[in-house]
């Protein structure tokens, strides 16, 4: 991987790719820059806005035809959408009755919504015609999932001391149809990439993942009464053929989409890693790893390091006790990704914080683990290979390749922490982002 010069970006990490890969959105305090992906020093654009206190611009958003971007100021009560075509062109949007706390672009990327404060209400603002729109009673800013054609959008309602699915027409915002589910306090949402289901899943103390059809028709009711604890994460496969399921209890189920009932349960073990797994441990350079499993890591200093393959059988350097009985921040799988084309799916354990499991799908079964130095910060599959990239606040950012294995490839300042990894929808380019500063990664053939 070749590594493009240092840029300045802010400490909020707001660094974001055009859809369409040719842009690259850079936001420094009050001024939101537009870059060229393949060119970064070639500046498209500079947009300068009126937030002149901090925390300034606190969010971006680009549209899905790379158009249009905005920018929003939550202090401020305030989000601005600018046009890449035409420097002169903007709109202002501000919510005279409630305070802003959220804005997304819909679907088709002439509407902005915008959900306010305490869950009021979620507006629909036109910025062709200044036409304004509402929906009421919407459950929470994170339940909310558009089609994959983009002809629909379904939101996550609560009345009558009931969860609803709301599901809207993206077009003129008339509800179509209004699915009851059977939650306590509906967590997140997510369309099947077919279109032709959604997943809820409930609040961390009630294991309960609902699948509807787009008829209304609930398909199953997937509980675990065994389980203390509920849902941390759901992910659907690229096809739509599975759902991966993953809980406090450190397990992920993987239900399949004729059934709706779990083919196989992948387990994170500390221990008794099978001899048929790959387990890539990161030791510094000149030390063994019997003396790195002894040895702290100095986070103030570049570690110059190297991945090894660990004999069998294997296990887990560094785990955090888990406590079955709180739903704490570091417990359960709090990442699961599938790969661009479904064949891998990654995942992160918060009890196991260094290490990323590997499984292959198609043989429901754990193929590799990438144990790092320091905790795992950032870990995103291509858009177009099977190349997983990971963080972990290092100088350096870590690639696993399908048949090669893992390469580190060291950012050219000591001084970086990667923190955050985004990829170009392209596939051939990287940006890492560090503290108040980024790169880019172009990864060659």
């Amino acid at each position: 991987m070749d590594f493009s010069d240092l840029y300045k970006q802010g400490n909020s990490n707001l660094v974001s790719f055009s859809p369409d890969g040719k842009y690259l959105a850079v936001v420094v305090e009050h001024r939101l820059i537009i870059r060229n992906s393949d060119s970064p020093k070639t500046i498209h654009r500079v947009f300068s806005c009126t937030y002149d206190t901090a925390p300034f611009i606190q969010d971006v958003g680009w549209s899905t035809d790379s158009l249009f971007i905005f920018t929003a100021s939550y202090e401020l009560n305030r989000v601005d959408v600018w046009c890449l075509g035409d420097e002169s062109w903007r709109c202002s949007i501000v919510d005279e009755v409630c305070c802003i706390e959220k804005a997304v672009w819909a679907a088709h990327g002439r509407h902005v919504l915008t959900f306010s404060e305490l869950d009021l209400r979620l507006s629909i603002w036109s910025i062709e015609d200044e036409e304004r729109r509402y929906i009421q009673y919407p459950k929470s800013r994170v339940a909310l999932a558009f089609h994959p054609e983009g002809d629909y959008v379904a939101v996550a309602q609560r009345h009558d001391y009931h969860d609803f699915i709301g599901i809207y027409n993206t077009q003129s915002w008339a509800m179509v149809r209004e699915i009851a589910v059977d939650t306590v306090d509906l967590t997140g949402i997510e369309w099947s990439p077919d279109g032709l289901h959604l997943v809820a899943w409930d609040l961390a103390g009630n294991f309960c993942a609902v699948v509807v059809n787009v008829g209304g028709v609930v398909k199953r009711v997937y509980t675990e009464d065994s389980v203390c604890l509920g849902v941390r994460s759901c992910v659907w496969a690229p096809g739509g053929q599975l759902l991966a399921v993953g809980g406090y209890d450190e397990r992920i189920r993987m239900l399949n989409h004729l059934t709706w009932r779990p083919v196989s349960t992948l387990v994170h073990r500390a221990q008794g890693i099978p001899a048929t797994v790959d387990v890539f441990n990161e030791v510094e350079i000149g030390t063994s790893l019997a003396q790195e499993s002894r040895t702290p890591v100095d986070q103030s200093t570049r570690v110059r390091s190297r991945f090894v393959l660990a004999a069998a059988p294997s296990g887990i350097r560094v785990a955090v006790a888990v406590d079955v009985h709180r739903a704490e921040r570091r417990l359960g799988v709090s990442v699961l990704a599938f790969s661009a084309e479904g064949a891998f799916l990654a995942s992160v354990c918060e009890s196991m914080p260094n290490a990323v499991w590997i499984w292959k799908v198609d043989e429901m079964r754990l193929l590799a683990v990438v144990q790092t130095l320091r905790a795992v910060r950032a870990c995103r599959w291509s858009p177009v290979e099977r190349t997983l990239a990971v963080a972990t606040g290092s100088s350096s950012v870590y690639l696993w390749k399908w048949e090669d294995g893992v390469f580190i490839h060291d950012c050219p300042s000591a001084t970086a922490t990667v923190a955050g990894l985004v990829w170009n929808p392209n596939g051939d380019t990287l940006a890492v982002l560090s503290k108040g500063m980024f790169m880019l990664g172009f990864l060659g053939e």
